[in-house]
């Protein structure tokens, strides 16, 4: 049992993390403070401590370790900064934004948090020893490790050029210490991706057991071919996404239905869910509300061809007759992504026959009636009129690829804020709309966000991403 004494253990130990929070989120007056009065956790009760309370904030949505998994206003505010929101008929509100322009400074702030996440990872990875090789024990060393490689794959998603791309040079500074003097330069792109990998592999080979840690194997291999597939490293990407899916096949009829209208809790073959928790019902609701607001685009609309026969329009379980959002807001990981990057992956690695035959799985899936297969001959022509134009490689579409991608934009929308990603992934197109009359641009560079001001100005050397600079 967790008492109240280690608790209170636990956030004198969380007050320690500050300092790697500090070092890159320009709480000066911290850095002028060293706690010597202070201890960090000492008995496996005390670490479990804190592995819980990171826990019960993936749970809760909240506190750094919510944010490193996915919290759903964060997916509400992508969602409202991509293009499947028909933002040039409605503008925006307080809640709903415009576009990214509105929310970029807000962003520095996910750079701070990410870091004060890894510093508690750090805590407990400097200091556990006693009881570490126990079971327990190598399950709250595997939720560190674990924790600690997602964090480094959501810095390298939003604070790092596309891997792909010709600009991708930087990485983020590497912190695997827990070091209050620590200020770490940057480090090189693959410096970053292998920090992940290495993290993420650490954790997986400790096997967590206990279910209340919520990083099981799956959970794991699921977030190794996320990183692999950012990455284009389609091999390896193939053979996660694999893993996962037969452990967890697809869901299709009632079943689909049932777990994508079901809120709260771990349904169908979810495999991790943030804002699990039913008390935060009122909260989420009002979000899904908001969303009701602005109208889907008609160019995100009209890919469900099949109208009422595609089971995600059936019943108006995405959106209505009115392109108005009925879809429930999601933060977490379920098996369907992972089918959509085993077949894109497949395609990658030149297995045409393979892609194709399993996005027609897929889509018999989704699709109520026998017509829903794909020959070569039958794809749908390239549409050169969306903003994805051109694959992760840099290449002009193809019919396969169109409908592999296409496939994932119907199926992601409004989860984890997976579209803005898909368009950073694609070439970061640029786009405008209109608001009170004038042109809003999202532009390249908005794709990866600003490190925050204060730390390049802390640390000399520190290099902020290109489009930013002291005015921002």
């Amino acid at each position: 049992m967790i008492n109240n004494k280690t608790i209170s253990r636990l956030l004198v130990a969380c007050s320690l993390c500050c300092g790697v929070a500090a070092a890159f989120s320009s709480c000066n007056d911290f850095l002028d403070i060293k706690p010597y009065d202070r201890t960090v956790p000492e008995t496996t009760e005390d670490f479990a401590a804190l592995v819980h309370n990171l826990c019960n904030d993936i749970d809760n949505g909240s506190g750094v370790a919510g944010e490193a998994i996915g919290e759903y206003s964060e997916t509400e505010l992508l969602e409202a900064d991509a293009d499947n929101m028909a933002t040039n008929l409605t503008g925006g509100t307080d809640r709903l934004r415009t576009y990214i322009g509105t929310d970029l400074s807000a962003r520095q702030s996910l750079y701070g948090n990410l870091y004060e996440l890894i510093g508690k990872c750090n805590i407990i990875l400097d200091n556990y020893k006693d009881g570490s090789d126990t079971r327990e024990g190598q399950d709250i060393l595997g939720v560190a490790y674990a924790l600690r490689g997602v964090a480094y794959y959501q810095l390298l998603r939003m604070f790092c050029a596309p891997p792909l791309a010709d600009d991708a040079q930087l990485g983020v500074p590497i912190v695997t210490e827990f070091d209050m003097e620590a200020r770490p330069l940057r480090s090189t792109m693959q410096e970053t991706i292998d920090q992940a990998e290495r993290d993420l592999k650490a954790a997986l080979n400790l096997d967590i057991q206990n279910d209340m840690y919520r990083f099981n194997n799956d959970v794991l291999h699921g977030y190794l071919a996320r990183l692999y597939h950012w990455c284009g490293r389609w091999q390896e990407a193939r053979r996660e996404a694999q893993t996962v899916v037969r452990n967890h096949p697809l869901l299709a009829g009632d079943d689909y239905v049932k777990m994508m209208s079901t809120q709260f809790g771990i349904n169908g073959n979810q495999l991790l869910v943030g804002n699990r928790l039913p008390e935060h019902q009122a909260a989420i609701a009002v979000a899904n509300t908001y969303l009701t607001e602005r109208p889907l685009s008609a160019d995100f609309v009209n890919l469900f061809v099949e109208g009422t026969n595609d089971i995600r329009r059936k019943n108006n379980l995405f959106f209505n007759r009115k392109r108005k959002n009925r879809k429930l807001i999601f933060s977490g990981m379920r098996s369907a992504e992972m089918a959509l990057i085993a077949m894109e992956c497949a395609y990658h690695l030149d297995k045409q026959d393979s892609a194709l035959a399993e996005l027609n799985d897929f889509r018999r899936h989704r699709i109520l009636t026998a017509d829903y297969a794909y020959t070569i001959e039958t794809l749908p022509a390239v549409d050169n009129n969306t903003l994805v134009r051109q694959d992760a490689t840099g290449r002009p579409l193809t019919p396969l690829i169109q409908a592999i991608l296409r496939e994932r934009r119907k199926e992601l929308y409004l989860e984890n804020g997976d579209r803005w990603f898909e368009l950073k992934r694609h070439g970061r197109p640029e786009w405008w709309v209109a608001v009170n009359g004038q042109k809003l641009w999202t532009r390249k560079y908005m794709f990866t966000w600003p490190i925050k001001l204060d730390d390049t100005r802390l640390q000399p050397g520190l290099v902020q991403n290109p489009g930013y600079d002291e005015t921002f």
